[in-house]
């Protein structure tokens, strides 16, 4: 069995608004992503803070489960929910995620992960301060995007080895390869954006409803 964990605890500390609860077209952010992860899989945990718990509709069979302090915290409150044997995950900040997206992606084939990415288009520099110290070789860079899925056996072991040692991932993958587990990529688009800023908001309603009568 394959499940889909959408995130969506998060505070707004860049925002300064829950984004995920902005209304875009008439609904809220999350339930664009929702909605695709219902129709594709067997169960669907949709991770909340907890003061809404009780204030957010979704689909009959969808799971709501709180959210931990921070976003790894999160993910780990949501694979807790399910025993399926892979689990999807993704962040409702990603409402342009294709529905092909999560099928590719959960195919694990001989991996034990697999993400949703793109190459870099840009020229990347390291900085230190406001000095540019080089320019790195973008040929191996590629920029990691959600959904995406694991094995659950072996991410709850590395979730739960991360906690034991203090470890934060900027994403779940990172947790895979900081023990040694191969993960492997799936071409993601330039249109899978992550909703960040307050002006990202604007961006996106500009995108989906211009065209709404």
């Amino acid at each position: 069995m394959k499940a889909c964990i959408i995130l969506a605890a998060g505070e707004g500390r860049r925002t300064g608004v829950r984004k995920q609860f902005a209304q875009i077209c008439g609904k809220p952010l999350y339930m664009y992503s929702l909605l695709k992860a219902v129709k594709l899989f067997e169960e669907v945990v949709l991770v909340l803070p907890e003061d809404m718990l009780t204030k957010v509709s979704v689909p009959k069979g969808v799971k709501k489960v709180a959210g931990g302090k921070e976003r790894q915290d999160s993910v780990l409150n949501g694979i807790l929910e399910t025993e399926a044997e892979v689990v999807v995950i993704h962040d409702s900040a990603r409402p342009l995620a294709t529905e092909e997206m999560f099928k590719e992606v959960a195919n694990l084939g001989k991996f034990e992960g697999k993400i949703v990415a793109v190459p870099s288009r840009d020229t990347v520099k390291e900085v230190s301060s406001d000095t540019v110290l080089k320019t790195i070789d973008r040929s191996h860079i590629w920029f990691a995007q959600t959904p995406q899925a694991f094995r659950r056996k072996t991410l709850l072991e590395c979730h739960f080895r991360a906690r034991n040692e203090g470890f934060y991932g900027t994403d779940d993958a990172s947790l895979l390869e900081r023990y040694g587990y191969k993960v492997g990529i799936v071409p993601g688009s330039y249109w899978n954006v992550k909703i960040t800023y307050k002006e990202d908001l604007s961006m996106l309603d500009r995108l989906l409803c211009e065209n709404i009568p």
